[in-house]
């Protein structure tokens, strides 16, 4: 049936007001009908507070503003632990949450009715090209975890100190090269060292492969590094077309999505070509060293995997060990002269993809009691080679990402303390003269005993969290406890609890909620180490400082910088220890002073270092002076 014989009038509409100006009149109209809609629909959260939105688009704009830090930090303390946001003229209204109790259901009690955005889950499909642990949830995620979670005690983050103190001589090198001849000191731009420092790292411990991240005529590591620092401020000036990158993936027939991503390149907008650029950038990276071991092991065997880039201790070459020497069930084991022929390789794309998201450079003990686990899983559990490489991407960018920002944040914020530096360094001498004075480095114990290194640490990562929000969308209508009750803003009725509506969207403010005055006292904006010291800090460390038992759902020191519950960081210890470490190198040997230069951190997914009236890209630079030698 003709699609006229359900509107008489178009045809006699088209030739007097020809085409387009009929389709912006239907456009028009649905808008119209939208915005009226919405003004007939009651608000299931108007009796909640929250911030007007600054654009008639509603809240994204303020949300995603890479200058609206100010705004995060502020809407809990002007409008409580749960604020409404404005969803303007056409999109919906969302909530913005830092209530311990609330976030403690969201992320830990009911968290399956709170999945990650279909924004999210989209972004991060695009960016690693399939679906890797970022981007699934579920009994997927679930699965995953079930074998990533156990692996990372103390005993086995410990024996990864080794490999992190090979790769902070490489940036302690780097530098003392250019300090050389310049007894003065010298301002550097840190960021960058710290990037090559934590993306050599997780190359050589995770992958088995050097970028060759501290030459700089190295093309591949220029390459790989403009696209990891880039993709995630790249995607963020696409947030209004976040919500369809879930759906594009998964469109039918996948020409026509082929042909959409190479129109892409044919835009005006350069944020859409740059972000595909940096995408195409990094997945022929993780795609190659798959391969690569893959031929090495046909080719010569375990010798040859031994000879590689990293003498055979990274993940994937001793993975493969592992499995050559691991006995597993008799009515699993493939035929010995298979395993010695390499015929039946593909079945480690299974074993690989499993034991990819945040496994670094793990012994061989280790892997072998998680392959165990994982050769005794159905066949059809074991995922094709494009979710293992999908799954190779996450791990880098999740360890280089944020690790390579705290660091910087660290670096920056001790140049502003030299007294705070100089108080680290003779608690550093005075840890090394109990040790006899020797040269040797500090294990990972040693360093994790050092209790003023260790509140700075823990002070900064509350104060200047890497990622400022993250949010969920409800599945089902869910009604969450609320351990700061709100107040109707029309009758003044208080409740403590609340009812969350299928569909909303709830942005979880990580830094707002790292920052409440409510939960960690009136100094919460303040930078005190101290209070992380002592009898106090041990109980701080515990339950928060609200004098009720005010406890968040975080994972470390009961803040929400790693985020909590079974989507929480499985890598926190790794982040923790790394950065320690590289600070305690790095202040024995060098003294920071500020840059007469102001940075700027933009909003940009994570927290990302600008220096003012420069957009080249991010930088933090800082004075760096050679220490004379006791």
């Amino acid at each position: 049936m003709p699609f006229t014989t359900f509107l008489p009038g178009l045809k006699e509409l088209l030739p007097p007001l020809g085409l387009p100006t009929a389709c912006a009149l239907v456009a028009f109209s649905l808008i119209c009908y939208k915005i009226i809609g919405r003004w007939r629909r009651s608000s299931p959260y108007q009796h909640i507070s929250g911030p007007k939105a600054s654009s008639k688009l509603g809240y994204l704009l303020d949300l995603h503003n890479p200058d609206g830090l100010n705004w995060h930090f502020q809407i809990t303390e002007k409008y409580g632990h749960v604020a409404k946001l404005d969803g303007g003229l056409m999109g919906p209204e969302a909530l913005y949450v830092t209530d311990p109790a609330a976030l403690h259901a969201i992320l830990v009690k009911d968290h399956d009715m709170f999945r990650e955005s279909t924004e999210f889950a989209g972004l991060f499909g695009v960016i690693h090209h399939g679906d890797g642990l970022a981007s699934v949830y579920g009994d997927e995620h679930k699965k995953q975890r079930k074998l990533v979670d156990p692996i990372f005690t103390t005993t086995r983050i410990s024996r990864l100190t080794p490999l992190f103190y090979n790769v902070t001589r490489q940036l302690q090198a780097s530098l003392n090269a250019d300090l050389a001849d310049k007894p003065q000191g010298h301002e550097i731009d840190i960021l960058d060292r710290l990037v090559r420092t934590t993306l050599e790292l997780i190359a050589q411990g995770g992958l088995g492969h050097t970028f060759n991240s501290f030459d700089h005529n190295s093309q591949e590591f220029m390459d790989f590094h403009w696209a990891i620092t880039s993709v995630l401020p790249i995607g963020s000036r696409l947030f209004l077309f976040l919500p369809y990158l879930q759906s594009w993936r998964r469109m039918e027939p996948v020409w026509l999505r082929r042909f959409l991503a190479k129109a892409v390149t044919y835009l005006p907008w350069s944020a859409p070509r740059e972000f595909k650029k940096a995408c195409d950038t990094m997945h022929p990276v993780y795609q190659k060293l798959l391969d690569e071991k893959k031929e090495l092991y046909e080719g010569g065997g375990m010798s040859a995997l031994e000879d590689s880039a990293t003498t055979g201790k990274d993940l994937m070459t001793i993975l493969c060990t592992s499995l050559i020497h691991l006995p597993p069930s008799p009515s699993r084991l493939p035929p010995s002269h298979q395993l010695r022929n390499g015929a039946h390789l593909p079945f480690l794309s299974g074993y690989i993809s499993r034991l990819i998201p945040y496994l670094i450079g793990m012994t061989s003990y280790l892997l072998v009691l998680v392959v165990k686990s994982n050769w005794e899983a159905a066949k059809d559990e074991r995922m094709p080679d494009d979710v293992v490489v999908a799954n190779m991407g996450s791990v880098v960018h999740g360890a280089q990402e944020t690790t390579s920002g705290a660091l910087s944040r660290f670096i920056s914020l001790l140049a502003l303390k030299p007294e705070l530096q100089a108080r680290l360094r003779d608690e550093l001498r005075a840890a090394r003269e109990n040790k006899g004075g020797e040269e040797e480095d500090f294990d990972f114990h040693e360093l994790n005993n050092l209790p003023l290194l260790d509140a700075v640490c823990r002070e900064t990562l509350r104060l200047f969290t890497p990622v400022t929000f993250v949010w969920r969308q409800t599945i089902e209508d869910t009604i969450v406890p609320l351990q700061y009750p709100i107040r109707d803003k029309t009758t003044g009725k208080v409740t403590n609890e609340l009812l969350i509506t299928k569909g909303t969207a709830v942005y979880l403010g990580l830094a707002a909620a790292n920052r409440s005055t409510a939960i960690w006292g009136a100094d919460a904006g303040e930078f005190k180490p101290e209070r992380w010291m002592g009898k106090a800090g041990h109980e701080l460390a515990s339950v928060t400082a609200g004098g009720k038992g005010t406890r968040l759902p975080g994972l470390y020191s009961n803040m929400m910088t790693f985020l909590g519950g079974p989507r929480g960081c499985p890598g926190m210890r790794f982040a923790v220890h790394e950065i320690k470490l590289v600070l305690a190198v790095l202040l024995q040997s060098y003294s920071f002073e500020r840059s007469a230069q102001d940075i700027d951190w933009k909003l940009y997914i994570t927290l990302t270092p600008y220096v003012e009236g420069d957009t080249s890209g991010p930088k933090v630079p800082v004075k760096v002076i050679m220490l004379e030698k006791h």
